[in-house]
């Protein structure tokens, strides 16, 4: 038996209507990617420009330039110690093996 042509039609507006949405689910999903890997890219640039201004030295005192030359080494260390993936280990040049304590 088919469904009448009312229920029928009402039917199929909610189908186009579940996959309207699901396809709007989807899509705010690869931008709530896209924005988190531009957060991640935004935050990781300024990291390390603040790091290079560290070790540039210009214009300090000794005893500046010693601090921030220190602040820096213990800022790379850190960001060395939160990279766990061997492939991302092996592309910065770290060594692979990463410690348990780094995780």
């Amino acid at each position: 038996m088919q469904p009448s042509g009312k229920k029928y039609d009402l039917e199929a507006r909610i189908e186009e209507a579940q996959a309207r949405l699901k396809n709007l689910r989807a899509e705010a999903r690869k931008q709530d990617r896209r924005d988190e890997t531009r957060r991640k890219i935004i935050y990781g640039a300024a990291v390390l420009d603040i790091i290079a201004r560290w070790q540039d030295g210009d214009g300090k005192s000794d005893e500046q330039k010693a601090e921030e030359a220190s602040r820096a080494e213990r800022m790379m260390l850190a960001l060395h110690e939160r990279v766990n993936r061997e492939r991302d280990r092996k592309f910065l040049g770290l060594a692979c093996e990463v410690t348990n304590k780094m995780r």
